[in-house]
Parts: structure tokens; sequence; C-alpha cells
């Protein structure tokens, strides 16, 4: 008999053992943009900044952008 611990055995817990929850992961709200989601982004830049640079129209290039930022924000919600 031990008589350190008491006469009771004891298993040896690993690390970060001891939670009979499991250790709580915090998913991540949004991933990284794949690589793909960039070349239709950068056109919609391209084409926004040409639609400001001539003034032909302001209001699509504001739109142009709007898409572009939506574009990434829905690929990096997808890759979480």
């Amino acid at each position: 008999m031990d008589r350190a611990n008491g006469g009771r055995a004891q298993r040896d817990r690993g690390v970060g053992a001891g939670n009979s929850r499991g250790t709580a992961v915090k998913k991540r709200a949004l991933g990284a943009p794949d690589y793909f989601v960039w070349a239709p982004v950068l056109s919609l830049f391209l084409a926004a900044g040409i639609c400001m640079t001539i003034g032909q129209s302001m209001f699509l290039a504001v739109i142009l952008i709007v898409i572009a930022v939506v574009m990434v924000v829905v690929d990096m919600w997808f890759n979480r």
C-alpha cells in the first residue's frame, strides 16, 4: 500500500486533462480568403477605378467596390 496517496491508485492524466467536458475551442468568425477570389475582386476594383477616373458614374464605381468587398467577406465566411 502506498501511503503517499492514501492507498488509492490514481491514473496519470496528460497535459490538459481533467476537464470532463473537453477543451472549449473558440471557432473563428471568419477564415482566410482563398486565392481565387482575388481575381474577380481585383477586376471589380479596376473597373471601379476606371469608372471613377473618367467620371462616368461614381454610383456604379461605389456599387462595384461594395460587391468586391461582399465577395471577399462571403468567401471568408465560407472558409471559417
